[in-house]
């Protein structure tokens, strides 16, 4: 596969038409991911046993670090190499990709060790308590010790095949380990393996999936030879030491942005965690349906950052600018139309995962809270998709630690202390709606500055 299709979309396709072609595969790619989270959570919660939801639901910050690996190489990459291309320079797109996908792996083996070493003490760290201690033990096993290669190769080679413009192929190849997920769970979980092991069992169907799609990518990149980006051969990583220092001031802040969620995560479930495994299992639950308008936002604003970064590069800021507005337009619509739809069924979505009325009332509580955040962080998803395209490290990282981590955590042991576990999650709007503010503050003397630029432009 040559560069030329996908350079068409970053040129010469409409506004419209070339988001559509990079965000569509991305949000349904995101689509599958939740998909089969949910798949995780509503088999086990067949079980009508809330420790075995607890297990889930404190596991989950620290495997999402393997998504902040993927991120950290993946998305500094991804603005390395659109901006490259851009700038029609395709040698240091080349030697971009390879260190990315050689750092990705070296990284994944030491939080692979790192996990081994120290899961008992992190078990107790994230909120687990001795209902949930040897649910949580199995699922590390199989996901964050044996599976975390391929876990951070799949979302790694997501990020990298979409930069040149093959979003169709990056989505298909991370929607094959979503769907096969959500086939082999009831397999392990139920037929394969003994009754009480169903949370081992999704780790399992987990670890497996992931293999297969890392296996597609690999065949993938060996059926593109011709596609002068794509290598993994390691001397290209270390032909230019500042491609390493390129990728790290971009995938750095979309790492720490990852990491900090986690942070985020492990406080609210430590802090929750005191009125017991029911309250945990609804706050999980609550956060699971959440991220529907989350990650399908996430992936509309991932969608589109090669096609901002490109045209940076290209000094097309008109074009990029028009890109920038029409996805923030439909990002908060979207956003605003799950509110919404969660407000107004937040009983009937609570109780697809679980029948434990306790655990139902909790839910429903959660969800109606946190669920005022999401049209908020919309924008400051965009706002960071265009510092990180644009190579904007200082922006990017400073949205990066506000939303999660330096705003929300202290303001849930703040407001614990008044409304209790409710508290917790109000500290979701309140950080959502002052980062918002702030991603704009920052956002605005940057657009005024494409502005001028694009007027010099006009003026020779």
């Amino acid at each position: 596969m040559s560069l030329r299709k996908e350079i068409e979309i970053f040129e010469n396709y409409s506004i419209p038409k070339a988001v559509g072609a990079l965000v569509i595969p991305t949000v349904i790619t995101q689509i599958i991911s939740i998909i089969y989270n949910f798949a995780d959570t509503w088999y086990v919660g067949l079980t009508n046993n809330p420790a075995a939801i607890a297990a889930l639901s404190v596991s989950m910050p620290i495997f999402v670090l393997m998504a902040a690996i993927a991120n950290l190489f993946g998305i500094g990459a991804s603005s390395v190499i659109s901006r490259s291309l851009g700038a029609k320079n395709t040698g240091k797109a080349r030697r971009a990709f390879s260190f990315a996908f050689w750092g990705g792996i070296a990284a994944s083996v030491i939080y692979s060790v790192v996990i081994f070493l120290f899961r008992s003490e992190l078990t107790y760290l994230i909120g687990g308590d001795t209902d949930s201690f040897d649910y949580i033990q199995k699922y590390m096993f199989w996901t964050m010790i044996v599976g975390s290669i391929p876990t951070v190769l799949n979302s790694l080679f997501g990020h990298l095949v979409r930069s040149v413009g093959a979003s169709k192929q990056a989505s298909f190849g991370m929607s094959l380990g979503g769907i096969m997920n959500i086939f082999l769970d009831p397999l392990f979980m139920f037929v394969i393996l003994p009754k009480g092991y169903e949370v081992e069992g999704a780790a399992i169907a987990t670890m497996l999936s992931n293999c297969c799609a890392t296996l597609y990518f690999f065949l993938y990149l060996r059926k593109s030879k011709d596609n002068p980006v794509f290598t993994l051969n390691p001397t290209f990583a270390f032909e230019d030491k500042k491609v390493w220092s390129d990728v790290f001031s971009i995938g750095l802040p979309a790492a720490l942005s990852t990491t900090m969620a986690m942070m985020s995560n492990i406080s609210a479930n430590a802090l929750v965690s005191n009125y017991g495994s029911v309250a945990v299992a609804g706050m999980g639950i609550a956060k699971k349906i959440n991220t529907l308008a989350f990650n399908i936002t996430l992936g509309l604003t991932q969608g589109v950052l090669p096609l901002i970064g490109y045209n940076y590069a290209a000094k097309k800021y008109k074009r990029m600018k028009d890109v920038i507005w029409f996805t923030l337009g439909i990002a908060v619509s979207f956003t605003m139309f799950c509110v919404i739809l969660y407000t107004l069924n937040k009983e009937l979505l609570v109780s697809f995962f679980i029948k434990d009325e306790q655990t139902i009332y909790e839910g429903q509580r959660f969800l109606s809270i946190i669920a005022l955040g999401v049209p908020l962080c919309s924008i400051t998803y965009t706002m960071n998709t265009v510092f990180q395209a644009t190579g904007q490290r200082k922006k990017a990282f400073i949205l990066s630690i506000l939303r999660k981590g330096f705003l929300d955590i202290p303001l849930m042991f703040f407001l614990r202390t008044y409304f209790e576990r409710l508290g917790v999650v109000m500290a979701t709007p309140i950080a959502e709606a002052v980062s918002a503010v702030i991603a704009f503050v920052l956002f605005i003397p940057m657009i005024k500055q494409l502005i001028q630029e694009e007027k010099t432009l006009n003026l020779h």
